[in-house]
């Protein structure tokens, strides 16, 4: 929906809303409504579709990075669809890793690539095998991910003690972190996480001034007393992260259809030729 028609559809819908509800609740606490209601009503809505409209806006360009209090996450991302495994063969003794000549364990790397076909796809090696964190005889215990013009990165797993083998295992998450705290899911291939407190502080901020909004909308705007302005404000706030964002965002979301395969017009004269 174009941002102009989002702002219309939701700017109707509250002005019905804000000026329905204060003629009942406030003719119901106050005796009588607030004067010049249908102004102050469309006022507040412009002021509430406004900002819903930005945040909208917000995440049309950045998809799920400028979510609600309940869902959004505090970092960026990064794709990539190449990197470098680096494994540690078990020591045939059972007990550890094959030592290298640091007396640490010997580091071997092969080069997986992402198949052709999109986000979902398998990374394989350069002889078609799939990409596997372990096997019984071996252990991914970094990834070298190149993520910008410079060397590659170097991303270690978090691995925790195995005292029963003398090994290291992964933790429930099994993330490979670099230096900068930069992370890579073993689940989830192909993207790097970026914290960031950018966004954190510009998804917090959206959180908060959504209250905010609502509060003016509800004090200033529809002129309800004070708590009952941090009470309406409170709840429209909390229906509005739960219920109505997820339903302004889904299109955001929602994936983009493949273009049309491209058709070749075979001209009669070539098809009688059988070309």
């Amino acid at each position: 929906m174009p941002v102009p028609l989002t702002f219309a559809v939701l700017a109707a819908f509250l002005f019905v809303l804000f000026w329905g509800g204060a003629l009942i609740v406030q003719g119901y606490l106050y005796q009588q409504p607030a004067d010049r209601l249908p102004i102050r009503a469309a006022a507040a809505a412009a002021l509430v579709a406004g900002f819903l409209t930005f945040w909208v806006w917000l995440d049309r360009r950045a998809p799920g990075r400028y979510d609600t209090f309940f869902e959004f996450a505090p970092y960026t991302t990064t794709a990539f669809t190449e990197f470098e495994a680096v494994r540690w063969r078990a020591d045939p003794s059972g007990k550890g890793f094959q030592p290298g000549p640091d007396g640490k364990p010997a580091e071997r790397t092969s080069t997986f690539r992402r198949r052709p076909g999109g986000k979902g796809a398998a990374f394989v090696d350069d002889g078609g095998q799939t990409f596997q964190l372990g096997t019984s005889d071996e252990l991914t215990a970094a990834m070298l991910v190149k993520t910008g013009d410079g060397p590659p990165a170097r991303f270690d797993a978090e691995l925790k003690d195995e005292p029963r083998t003398g090994r290291k295992t992964y933790f429930g998450e099994r993330r490979f972190v670099d230096a900068d705290a930069r992370y890579v899911r073993g689940d989830q291939l192909g993207v790097v996480y970026v914290p960031s407190d950018a966004v954190v502080g510009i998804a917090l901020s959206l959180n908060f001034l959504l209250f905010v909004v609502y509060f003016v909308a509800f004090w200033p705007g529809l002129r309800f007393e004070l708590w009952h302005a941090v009470g309406l404000a409170a709840g429209f706030g909390l229906a509005t992260m739960l219920l109505g964002m997820p339903l302004l965002f889904k299109p955001n979301r929602a994936p983009r259809a493949a273009p049309p395969a491209a058709t070749t017009r075979v001209e009669p004269a070539a098809a009688a030729a059988g070309l």
